[in-house]
């Protein structure tokens, strides 16, 4: 095997490790964003399911304050009766009453806890704990907005990481290459 082939081999390998450790950098730190969105959902949820042990209603048992998830970063609360009917929510969407799926509801019927990411109808998406206590389902949620930037942003930076090494390694690989010739001309 002549020298350029060995050189582009070691390139590939090369290559082929930088772009494993940048998919596994990506995909550590989007999952690390991505299941930290679930704290504050689990969190509201929680709190109105000790609310809802210690007796309070439905309604006392939500964050006081209303939320326009449409504009606002804040998490919020929705609770479900035992026959998936909404009671009590402390986020709407403009005036529109959130519509969480029946479907999620069913999953915590039989598991006792759903943590998706919820998308509405308007394109909006928000990291939910959904849970079931005292006969109630409760769902936390919080905007994925600024997660979802910051992944997408984190895309950009490993994906211009992984280009600066396939381009640098190149250069450098030609750049061997172009040395060993001169050296093996000067040889000969």
């Amino acid at each position: 095997m002549n020298v350029g082939k060995k050189l582009f081999f070691i390139w590939v390998i090369a290559m082929f490790f930088i772009t494993f450790t940048c998919a596994l950098t990506y995909l550590m730190t989007q999952q690390s964003l991505r299941l930290g969105a679930n704290v504050l959902p689990a969190q509201l949820a929680k709190d109105a399911a000790i609310n809802l042990q210690k007796g309070l209603s439905a309604q006392a048992s939500i964050p006081p304050h209303k939320v326009d998830a449409s504009k606002s970063d804040d998490g919020f609360v929705m609770i479900y009766d035992k026959n998936k009917n909404l009671v009590a929510m402390s986020g709407m969407f403009d005036t529109q009453k959130p519509f969480y799926p029946k479907g999620g509801l069913n999953y915590v019927s039989k598991n006792g806890e759903d943590r998706v990411t919820w998308q509405t109808p308007n394109g909006l998406r928000f990291a939910t704990v959904a849970i079931k206590s005292n006969n109630y389902y409760i769902v936390g949620a919080h905007s994925m907005y600024e997660t979802e930037n910051i992944i997408n942003q984190i895309t950009q930076i490993v994906l211009y990481a992984w280009l600066a090494c396939l381009i640098c390694s190149a250069v450098a690989i030609l750049v061997i290459y172009a040395f060993i010739k001169k050296v093996y001309k000067h040889q000969t």
